[in-house]
């Protein structure tokens, strides 16, 4: 029975509802936790002692937003997938290579929304216009030096996958990526590391 003949009912129009909004990309970091983090070492050292194994708190995105906002590097555009490294991330590799250049930002926004199951056969060109290398193993999806959107127990910590947003998706690293970064380069501090090179 159509709702158009039930006595006392509208007629029935046959629009369709819009998308419901969620948030962008920019807005939905800026509210979602982090990775999680725990004691590890120091733990022991607190009043009264902690575990290492103990959960402390969630990380933010809180560094690596205000450095994209600082360099103009939009969050807002549609369709891009957004590689976001937690505050610990940003701090590590901030103590080694300085603060987030505008390049280094660019580099974690992909252009295009890449599915984490689809990172290995995706392009992965970025807005900075270097391409990421994808690399699965140890049972898990490498991004250039940094695992991605790896769920893990306690006292592991685990990174996001497949946050949807309005324009796109978010995927957490647990490091952060850099343009020109090679699989001979050996990582942070290495003779080969592009990161100290600049």
């Amino acid at each position: 029975i159509s709702s158009a003949l039930v006595v006392g009912s509208r007629a029935g129009h046959g629009s369709r509802m819009s998308a419901p909004m969620m948030a962008n990309v920019a807005d939905t970091l800026a509210t979602m936790q982090g990775p999680d983090l725990y004691w590890e070492e120091i733990g022991p050292l607190q009043d009264p002692p902690k575990e290492e194994s103990d959960f402390k708190e969630y990380d933010t995105f809180s560094t690596f937003l205000a450095a994209c906002q600082q360099h103009g590097v939009d969050l807002t555009q549609p369709d891009i997938t957004v590689l976001a490294p937690g505050n610990v991330a940003c701090e590590q590799f901030s103590a080694v290579a300085g603060p987030l250049t505008k390049a280094v930002c660019e580099y974690h926004v992909i252009k295009g929304v890449v599915n984490k199951d689809s990172l290995g056969s995706a392009d992965l060109t970025t807005v900075e216009g270097s391409t990421i290398t994808y690399r699965r193993m140890f049972r898990k999806d490498f991004l250039d030096n940094a695992f991605c959107g790896q769920p893990s127990s306690p006292p592991r910590t685990s990174y996001c996958a497949n946050v949807k947003a309005d324009n796109g998706l978010i995927h957490g690293l647990n490091e952060v990526i850099y343009p020109g970064w090679s699989e001979s380069s050996g990582g942070y501090g290495s003779e080969g590391d592009a990161a100290t090179r600049a």
